[in-house]
């Protein structure tokens, strides 16, 4: 198996991504960088970004999550209710009780 290298900024967003979501509502870019010791430029070019593919929205001048993070967990559990049918009706054909 190969070894891929890491991409910091990546992780630097989803540290972003992760501290907007544990408040209970919009939160400044300021108090991000403080809260996760990036400087502010970073956070802020990281939630412009962010913007851009809807994963996080600006509410005034804070932040809190986006649409498209919620439309994601929805096509992640729709697959996985899918293929829970599927299993499902697998072990219904092979007579499998529960």
């Amino acid at each position: 198996m190969t070894t891929y290298r890491r991409i910091s900024a990546v992780k630097t967003a989803a540290s972003i991504i992760g501290f907007i979501a544990a408040q209970r509502q919009p939160v400044g870019g300021m108090a991000i960088s403080v809260a996760l010791g990036i400087a502010q430029g970073t956070v802020m070019s990281h939630l412009a970004s962010l913007e851009d593919v809807r994963y996080v929205r600006r509410s005034g001048e804070e932040w809190e999550l986006g649409g498209e993070l919620a439309h994601l967990w929805a096509r992640y559990k729709a697959r996985l209710t899918y293929q829970r049918n599927s299993i499902n009706t697998e072990l219904d054909s092979l007579g499998v009780d529960e």
